[in-house]
């Protein structure tokens, strides 16, 4: 769907104030001003977030309750079981929390459950089939566990306490000894976008804070948190949670982190994903690194992602690098094969064209991947998109929603057909049972009908600036770069040129368009720029009246060059 263009309009005197105290090129100045920054503090620590700045974790309810459940294990040497998810945020969470556990001489444990054959969260069979064989005394779950309520019952009555660390929405907490979760009622704002990973890097906090006060360090070698940040960015960038605030700061000190390549397995990552050494940024994060941590849960198990995050040679971590690198690719034949069968179906079904939603399901489709084939249709088609797997009468359902409707609400009006569901605005997860998947289908078409507002909902692309080409400098490239991490709510800037001349272009990879670019203000002046993914019939344009576009520093052999990175046309 062609996207609608908003030119933003910055407040020029707040641009003016920004542009001096900063001492920045003026169109820095504008996205600032565009990313709601309204002071030189704001400027300043939006450019240089450090983790001094953080707000204290004992702002977090339950976080008191659960440090001192969690001390009183360690003293008794009690079994810990770390509960987990199968996705990059609950993994890299699964991981941390683990790691600091041992680092205090913990016995501890974890699972992750298999998609699949177990399903999402802490249930009574773990309880019953892991938990009490293992000898556990204390469940500590991470990026679930907040509508686990049964899990919780019969952990109880095998005398095995439970601690919820969760980010997901929250209605009634589960009867546990603590419950740490940022959306709980009367929770902070400044908190409240934590990753699932945030939250346990934040518990890890709160430990650490008890323990050094209570002498625990003393005996062993208190750990330093900062090193654990790769992980905490890893999850946070792929978990879609705002870039901005507690998760900017979080995000831009563990990709530093990241880049010093500490852990054996963030260094196999990096080299089967071909980023060079010390460049990993946000987006290969979220399009490189993510997809194929994601690939161990979609595909097998999600226990081979542990595995790699926590291997302690290198030899170890390459061999499980390139068992993630196979079923990546796995993942993505099948994702593609679903994509391509439900666009079909689009193209020749009027009914489904004419819906605000899109809920379809078929027995066919492999569970692991259907939530990345809504996230591709509900951006190709701008509306909600919710895929159920069919297995033995059962479906499991993810959802993907757009900005205007919130995704979690809806499902919340059709819970009477759902066996259960859970997620967030924007997305979620559901059971249903076969019988109940068509009164579904219309009852989520209506209440998304009731939440959407009326006129048809099409996407918008926020340009933050036009900009002539001469405009563009090492210094302005530099700058830009020092706004990331990018990602929701901190989207990279967009800009605007009018009058663009082709001066070359070529095809490159299958479909892609390399192009070097001018205009005819500056027409002796003359820039790099890449197409990716073009349609298989594009036509070659020999000029653009106006076009839109990323700006990035393409490296390569230790040189860089500016280049613009098209957006829209």
């Amino acid at each position: 769907m062609q996207a609608k263009w908003k030119i933003l309009q910055p407040d020029p005197s707040l641009v003016q104030k920004i542009q001096k105290s900063l001492n920045c090129h003026p169109i820095t100045a504008k996205v600032l001003a565009n990313r709601k920054i309204t002071s030189a503090s704001q400027a300043s620590h939006f450019f240089q977030p450090t983790l001094d700045v953080l707000p204290s974790p004992m702002l977090l309810d339950g976080i008191t309750a659960a440090t001192r459940r969690i001390q009183i294990a360690l003293e008794s040497r009690e079994r810990i079981l770390v509960f987990g998810d199968y996705d990059v945020d609950g993994v890299t969470a699964t991981a941390l929390l683990v790691d600091f556990l041992e680092n205090a001489g913990a016995d501890v444990i974890a699972h992750i459950p298999h998609r699949i054959d177990e399903g999402y969260g802490l249930q009574p069979k773990h309880i019953n089939q892991i938990a009490a064989p293992q000898q556990v005394g204390l469940i500590i779950t991470v990026d679930c566990g907040s509508s686990s309520h049964e899990a919780v019952n019969a952990a109880r009555r095998f005398g095995i306490d439970v601690i919820i660390t969760d980010h997901h929405n929250i209605d009634t907490p589960p009867d546990a000894v603590a419950v740490v979760n940022p959306k709980s009622t009367g929770q902070p704002g400044e908190l409240t976008g934590l990753a699932g990973v945030g939250v346990a890097f934040y518990l890890a906090i709160a430990l650490r804070m008890v323990l050094r006060e209570n002498g625990w360090w003393q005996a062993q070698n208190e750990p330093n948190l900062k090193v654990q940040t790769d992980l905490v960015a890893l999850g946070t960038i792929a978990d879609m949670v705002p870039l901005t605030g507690v998760n900017r700061i979080l995000a831009k000190t563990g990709i530093a982190q990241l880049n010093m390549c500490a852990r054996p397995g963030i260094e196999a990552l990096r080299t089967a994903c071909n980023i060079r050494q010390g460049m990993v940024r946000s987006e290969d994060i979220a399009f490189r690194i993510a997809p194929r941590i994601n690939a161990a849960g979609r595909m097998a198990h999600a226990h081979v992602a542990l595995d790699l995050l926590k291997a302690r040679s290198l030899n170890t971590a390459c061999e499980l690098a390139q068992t993630l690198d196979h079923l990546n690719q796995r993942r993505q034949a099948t994702e593609q094969q679903i994509y391509d069968q439900i666009v079909r179906r689009m193209e020749t079904s009027k009914d489904l064209q004419e819906r605000k939603t899109l809920l379809l399901a078929d027995e066919k489709w492999n569970q692991g991947v259907i939530g990345i084939v809504a996230a591709r249709l509900s951006a190709r088609y701008h509306r909600p998109v919710v895929l159920v797997a069919i297995n033995d009468g059962v479906g499991k359902g993810s959802g993907r929603s757009v900005p205007e409707l919130d995704l979690f609400t809806a499902l919340s009006r059709c819970s009477h057909l759902l066996e259960k569901f859970g997620g967030h605005r924007s997305a979620a997860g559901l059971t249903v049972r076969v019988e109940h998947i068509r009164s579904l289908q219309s009852a989520f078409e209506e209440a998304a009908a009731r939440l959407m507002p009326e006129e048809e909902s099409v996407p918008e692309l926020e340009i933050d600036s036009e900009v002539q080409f001469n405009q563009i400098d090492s210094r302005l490239m530099d700058e830009l770069e020092h706004l990331e991490p990018f990602g929701m709510d901190n989207p990279p800037p967009v800009f605007l040129a009018r009058d663009v001349q082709v001066a070359s272009a070529a095809i490159v990879g299958q479909r892609h368009r390399r192009m070097s670019l001018c205009q005819s203000q500056t027409s002796c002046l003359q820039v790099d720029a890449i197409h990716f993914n073009l349609a298989q019939d594009s036509p070659r344009a020999t000029s653009f009246e106006q076009l839109a576009f990323r700006l990035q520093w393409n490296r390569y052999r230790g040189e860089k060059r500016i280049q613009l990175v098209i957006e829209d046309r």
